[in-house]
Parts: structure tokens; sequence; C-alpha cells
């Protein structure tokens, strides 16, 4: 009897174990990629709405980029996929797709093949939605993006490429210098952005949208302020072609105030820094050319830049027409700088840097005036606060700047509070002897200039300040004399700085320091008019005076000539000293000039070279800080706070018959520019 396997071990047939195989295994099938594929399988299920449609967006294998021909269609999900597999492609060093997603936001708008705003903005949502894999690796791409043209886009497009700026920021804290200094570059000038399918941008809507930025990535990312404050000092230290370019930066700064309060001492400081240093390169400059070229300059400023400036200033909006003008301006003036000499040149960059000066000090004089009007008592006290300490930092340390000292000369005289305020600061860095001796004379040139030319400044405390002085005076007269062989400015220079400090007050306030009644009830002097009735000085101060001219220290051998001069006029005209034999017989009293070369040596690590302070033959620099104020943009501002010179009693009549086809601003005297012009050095 034949036996039965059981089914489990029978033996399968030849042919139907090859069937089972070809039932189990299909067919080899082409091998296509995993973004074909699903392309495909997507659509047997999704049958177009309509027959005639068909899809219009093709694939190619190896480079999944679509060309620009069919990118109306794009759908973002496929370029969401297009960008994550040449994400991960490039780290696996296939670079094909990265490159060609990366040139995608390299060319221009309007070249040839130049994707549309729309596109552009979906492969930017693709980004924003992979940002986790754009790593230091990923940088060119990044780079690519952030430098790509955006603020001439629709709307749309902005507030898509902002939040990837903040995206890329938040995930990869790398990229936040880029991002940065990008923002702060589109502060500069701009030119009027016209894209295809978009409005026209023009500057002030650039701007706009790059402080609307600016805003957001620093609220976002509180590393961001400290970056920003960085690039804004780097921007402006750096060597501008125009000056006007320099103007449209600092104008943008003031406005970025509003929009980052948290650095606004930083902007602040560093816009006054960079007004000081061109402020006194000006000065360094006009030193070299002709006497009349300042005179050339100012009246070319008043002509043709004054109304205009104001106008633009005021005005929110700028017109299309505007803007052709100026870039056909621009484009006239490149013409003109080609065919100048050199000398020519120089002078119309003095005459533009003389501008931007007018311009920087009318924006500063305007910000700090809303604060200090304002009734919040802690910002007007704030402000106060902020411009005597950038006073103390910037200013003060610097030779021959002329025109920013007169914001804290402004509004330190707003009321007696401020004016008793700065008053102070300058006297204790005047006696502070931690300080140089260059920072101390300094503070005593500041402080009379400020007491002798403030208008606002009281009588009272100008008599104050003399008596404070001269108390001074004479405890270091006390000191220094017996030791002193000879007037020595190294050895006894707060002294001297003191000295020239109490004459220089005394020359433009004298009215206020004394009267010229001795006694209201005495008939002898009732018929006389003012000028003709003696005049008194209080006899403290006056002996103090008498005994430092005629101390061995000799003041009037080391201060400035100028000044000492003129000080010599005014108390012979008004009968306290007779000082001239003094001065023919300083001519013949020899000063060491060795200790010259020491000075430079120990002063030469200082800021800004202050060792100009020393003036020729080892006097006494005669630097007036607050000699008169002529641009005429910003010229407005210290109206009413300014003490103009008014001659010598008895002088005055015989200068006006001698002067009478003079222009009647000429009879102002500039100590600045008069000082050591009036009396030559002698050979020492």
């Amino acid at each position: 009897m034949a036996v039965i396997p059981p089914l489990s071990m029978r033996p399968t047939p030849p042919t139907a174990n090859k069937l089972s195989k070809q039932s189990i295994r299909p067919a080899n099938l082409p091998r296509r990629s995993t973004l074909k594929r699903s392309i495909d399988d997507t659509n047997l299920t999704n049958v177009p709405s309509s027959p005639s449609k068909r899809l219009r967006v093709k694939f190619d294998a190896d480079v999944d980029i679509v060309s620009a021909d069919e990118e109306d269609d794009l759908d973002p999900l496929v370029v969401n996929e297009q960008v994550r597999r040449a994400l991960e492609r490039h780290l696996a060093y296939d670079h094909e797709s990265y490159e060609r997603i990366r040139s995608l936001f390299s060319i221009e708008p309007g070249k040839e093949r130049a994707l549309s705003t729309k596109a552009l903005r979906y492969y930017i949502q693709a980004l924003e939605a992979n940002v986790s894999r754009l790593r230091r690796d990923c940088g060119s791409l990044v780079q690519s993006v952030i430098s790509s043209e955006w603020v001439g886009r629709d709307d749309a497009y902005v507030a898509t490429f902002v939040r990837f700026l903040g995206s890329v920021a938040v995930a990869q804290g790398g990229f936040v210098n880029a991002i940065v200094g990008m923002l702060v570059d589109l502060l500069g000038p701009q030119k009027t952005r016209r894209i295809a399918e978009c409005k026209v941008v023009r500057q002030p809507k650039i701007h706009k949208r790059v402080l609307e930025t600016i805003k957001y990535m620093t609220q976002l990312i509180p590393l961001a302020s400290s970056v920003l404050a960085q690039r804004i000092s780097s921007k402006l230290d750096f060597e501008f072609r125009k000056s006007k370019d320099r103007m449209a930066f600092v104008e943008n700064f003031m406005q970025l105030i509003h929009y980052t309060p948290e650095i606004t001492s930083e902007i602040l400081t560093t816009i006054l820094r960079q007004l000081i240093k061109l402020d006194a390169s000006i000065q360094a400059d006009l030193d070299e050319e002709d006497d009349d070229v300042e005179d050339e300059i100012l009246q070319h400023m008043t002509k043709s830049q004054t109304l205009a400036y104001s106008q633009r200033r005021h005005s929110s909006n700028t017109s299309s027409d505007d803007a052709s003008n100026a870039e056909s301006t621009e484009d006239s003036d490149s013409d003109e700088e080609e065919g100048m000499d050199p000398a020519a040149a120089r002078k119309k960059q003095l005459k533009e840097d003389v501008g931007e000066v007018d311009k920087i000090m009318d924006t500063l004089f305007e910000y700090y005036a809303e604060l200090t009007s304002t009734t919040n008592l802690e910002l007007r006290d704030n402000a106060v606060e902020q411009l005597i300490a950038q006073f103390n930092s910037l200013i003060l340390p610097t030779y021959r700047s002329r025109h920013p000292q007169f914001l804290i000369f402004h509004f330190a005289q707003a009321d007696p509070a401020r004016v008793d305020r700065f008053v102070t600061n300058c006297i204790s860095i005047l006696l502070d002897q931690k300080h140089s001796p260059m920072i101390r004379h300094a503070a005593a040139a500041y402080f009379s200039g400020f007491v002798g030319r403030g208008k606002n400044v009281s009588p009272a405390l100008v008599h104050d300040c003399l008596d404070l002085l001269c108390q001074q005076l004479d405890e270091q007269r006390l000191k220094y004399e017996p030791g002193c062989i000879n007037p020595d400015l190294k050895k006894y220079g707060d002294f001297y700085a003191m000295f020239q400090a109490v004459m220089y007050i005394f020359c433009f306030r004298w009215r206020d320091l004394g009267t010229s009644v001795l006694d209201a009830e005495d008939d002898d002097y009732s018929d006389l008019e003012d000028e003709q009735q003696p005049y008194a000085l209080p006899q403290a101060i006056r002996e103090v005076i008498h005994s430092a001219i005629y101390s061995r220290l000799n003041p009037l051998r080391i201060c400035s000539p100028g000044i000492v001069e003129q000080f010599a006029k005014l108390t012979h005209a008004l009968q306290l000293f007779y000082v001239y034999p003094k001065l023919e017989e300083n001519k013949r009293v020899r000063i060491s000039t060795s200790w010259r070369s020491v000075a430079d040596i120990s002063l030469s690590s200082g800021s800004d070279g202050d060792r100009n302070w020393v003036g020729e033959n080892g006097m006494l620099e005669g630097y007036f800080p607050y000699d008169p104020y002529h641009l005429p943009i910003s010229k407005h501002w210290i109206e009413g706070d300014y003490v103009e010179w008014q001659g010598v009693p008895g002088e005055e009549e015989e200068e006006d018959s001698d002067s009478d086809e003079d222009d009647e601003n000429e009879t102002e005297y500039d100590m600045l520019d008069d000082a050591g012009d009036d009396l030559e050095s002698d050979e020492v």
C-alpha cells in the first residue's frame, strides 16, 4: 500500500514554483527618482478637473529645477521638495542642484533667466521651511539670498523675505553679522527700483522698509543690537567719495533712534565723533588755503544750498522728478570733477565738507531741541547729561574742532540749572590733577568761552566764575612764584591757562563785572555819559590780576598775543592797568623752548594730537572755542545765545568812521582768526 506523504512535504512542481515566483516578484521597472515617482503616483489619483488642462511643470531627474517658462504653475510643495533634496545632496558633496538654486538669487531682476517675484517667493518660503539645514556649509546660499534684491519688490515678497531673515538669524546665529551689515548698507543713498510686476519703489520707501526690518530683527534677537551699533560705527568711519553719501547715512541713523532706542547713545556718539573728525579736518585744510576761501565757501552755501536743503529736510516725500533731477545732478558733478585741476577739486571738496558739517549740526540741534523741550523732566535731564558726557569724552580732547561744541553751548544755556551744571563740570576738570595738563587747559578755554560769550549766563554767575578763577590764580601764584626763575609753560601751565581765561572773560563781560558809576549819589559823575564815567572793578579781582601780571611767572609773556593785546587796550581804556611797558619789556624776555620736544613725546599718545594746544615759541595756544558761528543752515539755533565783540571803549567811533564802506559784519572781532596776528612773535 502506497503511503501518501503529508501535504506540506509534497514537492512543488517546477511549473508551479516558477509561476509562484513570478506572481510574487514583479517585473523590473525603470528606476525613477523619489520625486518623479511621487508626482506620477499623484497623477494617477488626482485627475485634472478639465480634460483640456494638463500639468505644465516638468522635472529633470538629475537637476530637479523648473524652467523659467513654466514658473507660473509652480507648486510651493514641489519647490519645497526641490530645495530639501538640493540641500541634502549638497551635504553629500553633490552640489549641482544647490548651485542652481543659489544662482536664482544671484541674477539681477530683468536679466535673462531671472525668475519672477512670485517664483522667488516660493523659494524663500522653501528655504525658511528648511532653515534647520542651512548650516555653515550652506553659507554661500544664505549669503546669496541676503545679498539679493528684495527692497524693490512687492509687499508680499518683502514680508516673506524679512521673516526668512529672522528665521535664519534665530536658527543660525552666525548669519546675524551678514544680515545686519546688509541692512546698514541699504540706509545709504539708494536708486529707484523698477522691477517687472512690482510697483516702483523709491528711496524713502526703501529706507522705511529697512528701518522696520532692523526694528524687527533687534526685537527678535537681542544680539543684533550690539552688532548694529558696531556696524554703524564702522560705516561712518569709511571714507566717502561724496559728502552727500555720508549725510544719507547720518539722517537714517538719526531716524533709527526711533526704531531701536536701546542704542541711542551709541548712534549719537558715533555721529558726533565723525562730525568732530570732519570739522577738525576742515579747520586744518582752511589753514592751508587763502584767507578769503572761508568767506567764499560761506557765500556759496548761503546762495545755493540753504534754501534747497531746508525744503528737502521738511518735505515728507520725494517726487519722481526730484529723483531724476538728483540723478542728473550727480552725473553732471561727476563730469565736472573729471576736468578739474587738483586745486579746484580740493576747494570743491572743502565746500562739500563744510556743507555736511552744517547739515549734521542742524540735524543734531533739531534732535536735542525736541528732547530738551519735552515736559518729561527725566528725558530733559538725560539729554543734557548725555551732551555733557559727550563733551568730556569727545569734544574736550579734540583740538581745532570749531562747531560741535555749540551743541552744549546752546542747550546748556536753556535755564540757570543747566548753566550751573556745565560750568561746574568745566571747573571740576580744570582743578582735577588726575586729568592731563592739555585736558585741563582745554577745560579752561571752554569754560572761559562759555562764560564770556554765553548771552544767557547771568552777570551774577559771570562775577562768581571770575571770583573763583582769581582765587585759584592767586593760590597758583603763591605756590609757583618762589621757585620761578623764568616763565615756563611746561612747569606752570595751569596758572597761564587760568590767567588767559580771566583775560578772555574780562574782554567780553567787563560791563557785567564792574560798574561805571563810582557813587550813584556823587554829583561829580552824574552829568557824564556812561562810557565817560570811571570804571570800577572789584578791588579783590583787580589786586589778583595786578599781582599776577607783575609776578615772576609773567603771564603776559606766555599767553596768546592776540588776547594779551586786546586785554591791554581794554584795561588802558578803562583806566585799570597800563601794561604796555610790560609788553615792551617782555620782548626781551627769553623763554626756554627745549621742553617742547619732551612734551611732544609725552603727548604723542594722546587723542587727536592735543599737543597743538602749545603755541609757537613756547606760548599758550590762542584757541578760543566759541568764536563766531557762520554756518548758514544751522546758525539760527544760536541766535540770541551769543555775546558779540563790542570793541574797546573810545575806539568804536573811530573805527566806525574809518570803515563806512566795509560790511557791517566785519566789525565783529574774531578772536580765533586774529590771535597771533596783532602782535608779531620774536625770536627767542
